[in-house]
């Protein structure tokens, strides 16, 4: 367990007794304000990136930039700066700093260079050991990312190179991650499982393969029912971390799903061509995937036929698609199929149709209190075919 500096213990014993505490107190003024003013005063910038409808963002207001421990020392310590990076200068700041998580809480020097970062909600006590981290020479990411530049490779360093990166949700984790897994004669060690377990990321991964091969090791340490969705969630939502040898997926997919495996295997093919943006291979797939699984499936049948609106252009295969929304819609008639037929048959250059389509599901949708602008708009555009 690490300790307390001896300083920051008397901050939290101060700022507690104090009558006139308060959080911290954020730096009014634009971005290149911020940076003058660090350089001035020859400290540090916190931003702390967020976005309005960020829950944890919320809560972090709440519970650690109102606390007045908090606000003692990063008051004392930085330049103070909340941007919302949805907004202004923010989405260029989005950009720069390849936010991937709400919130992010950057540490940065008067450049403007990332000196220490972490992902996520953090209490008043972790948020003050993060401010130590970001001024010690030796615990800020920048220190890592040197020494790794430098050719630093012993395992411990790597491991907690791997898990830095991954507390800042950089996409490095699992490339560092992986340098450390291969260093160990011994994956089943209790720190190797634990480590195994939260790396696991990718499909084609080592971690993922090994929790596959090792499956009961790891619901033994971890429970049945966790393991089981963190695998469902890795097939449903992952990719691939390079180009896909089909046939190692394939025998993975078997051994995880030994009575489902046909289905699992095409279903990953379509969902990876399409986040790929192939999006002729990706229809040559989905057309025998939908076709073949889901042909009872309202919501799934309406899901592709979107998909197909939004990205495909060859005529035969939006007829495919109108075909998939009609029997969506015969299933079980929403707003939301019912506009999806309006939109094909708007695409498909059928006035008429779109048109009555459209008006249907607008009343659809006032039945079903949905918000309906985009189906009005759709609307002007039909009434504007010629």
């Amino acid at each position: 367990m690490r300790k307390h500096l001896p300083f920051l213990t008397a901050v939290l014993l101060l700022a507690a007794s104090a009558l006139h505490a308060q959080g911290i107190d954020f730096h009014q003024g634009d971005w290149a304000s911020a940076l003058r003013r660090a350089r001035a005063e020859n400290r540090l910038i916190f931003l702390d990136a967020y976005t309005t409808w960020c829950g944890p963002c919320k809560m972090m207001d709440r519970k650690t930039f109102s606390d007045p421990a908090v606000g003692a020392y990063y008051n004392d310590r930085f330049i103070n700066v909340k941007m919302d990076m949805e907004k202004g200068e923010g989405i260029g700041l989005n950009h720069r700093y390849n936010i991937l998580a709400y919130p992010t809480l950057l540490f940065l020097d008067a450049d403007g260079e990332v000196v220490h970062r972490v992902a996520g909600y953090h209490g008043p006590e972790k948020f003050l050991l993060l401010g130590e981290d970001a001024q010690d020479p030796n615990r800020k990411l920048r220190a890592f990312d040197e020494r790794y530049a430098a050719g630093e490779r012993s395992a411990d360093f790597l491991h907690e190179y791997a898990l830095k990166l991954a507390d800042a949700k950089d996409i490095r984790q699992n490339a560092v991650g992986i340098e450390y897994i291969n260093t160990q004669s011994d994956w089943s060690t209790p720190r190797n499982i634990r480590f195994v377990y939260d790396f696991m990321e990718f499909i084609d991964d080592p971690f993922f393969a090994y929790v596959v091969k090792e499956r009961s090791r790891f619901e033994a340490e971890f429970g049945e029912e966790d393991v089981a969705q963190k695998i469902e969630w890795i097939f449903e939502f992952s990719d691939f971390s390079k180009e896909p040898d089909w046939q190692a997926i394939r025998a993975l997919v078997d051994k995880v799903y030994p009575t489902d495996a046909e289905r699992r295997f095409e279903g990953l093919k379509v969902h990876h061509y399409r986040k790929k943006g192939d999006m002729k291979t990706y229809t040559e797939l989905a057309i025998p995937y939908y076709n073949r699984y889901f042909g009872e499936d309202a919501d799934a049948l309406n899901d592709a036929a979107w998909v197909f609106y939004e990205y495909v252009d060859d005529p035969k295969a939006l007829q495919v698609a109108l075909g998939w929304v009609k029997k969506s819609v015969k299933l079980e008639e929403t707003y939301g199929n019912t506009d999806t037929l309006a939109a094909l048959y708007y695409k498909l250059g059928d006035k008429k149709k779109a048109r009555k389509a459209a008006l249907r599901a607008l009343a659809l949708g006032e039945e079903e209190g949905t918000d309906t602008e985009s189906t009005r708009q759709l609307l002007e555009q039909i009434d504007q075919m010629k």
